[in-house]
């Protein structure tokens, strides 16, 4: 049974990291793609919160990689963001669209980059991510890193082999 904001029992153990009570829900079929009322998914939410295993175990059991909260942002966006590296990877590794945008055009790469996350920056260019998609207002990963004042993703991005 879902709480009045939509979030059911997976969602719930999702975003607190509790593998094992995912895995229990999955395996008696629980729905890995019922969404609070954001839209956020159990896999949108484990990504956001750096829950790794969970979102491999979300993955493994064909959960939605590309389910958009209401704001368009992926889960993939939400690692990009957050900083959260290892779990980017995963989505990656899972055909997760590194392009994908929020509805205000912000790409993960464009996302990470504002936010000073450069491992993230450095991951996702190794992946051919596009260094010039721009936001609505017109912005590209390296307008937003520098307004941000992040020296070493603005260096990254003007040579992505320099800081490997």
């Amino acid at each position: 049974a879902a709480q009045k904001d939509g979030a059911t029992p997976l969602y719930m153990a999702a975003q607190n990291g509790h593998l094992e009570v995912v895995q229990a829900l999955l395996d008696r079929g629980a729905d890995k793609e019922a969404a609070n009322k954001n839209g956020s998914t159990p896999l949108y939410v484990a990504a956001q919160t750096d829950h790794l295993q969970v979102v491999q175990a979300l993955l493994d059991h064909g959960a939605n990689k590309e389910a958009a909260q209401k704001d368009g942002a992926t889960p993939l966006y939400m690692a990009a963001q957050n900083g959260h590296l290892q779990v980017l990877q995963a989505l990656l590794d899972h055909g997760a669209n590194k392009e994908a945008a929020n509805n205000d055009g912000w790409t993960p790469l464009n996302s990470a980059a504002q936010k000073g996350h450069l491992e993230v920056v450095q991951a996702l260019l190794d992946r051919e991510a596009s260094k010039e998609a721009a936001n609505t207002n017109g912005w590209t990963p390296i307008n937003s890193a520098a307004d941000e004042g992040h020296l070493e993703v603005v260096q990254g991005l003007l040579d992505p082999g320099a800081n490997k």
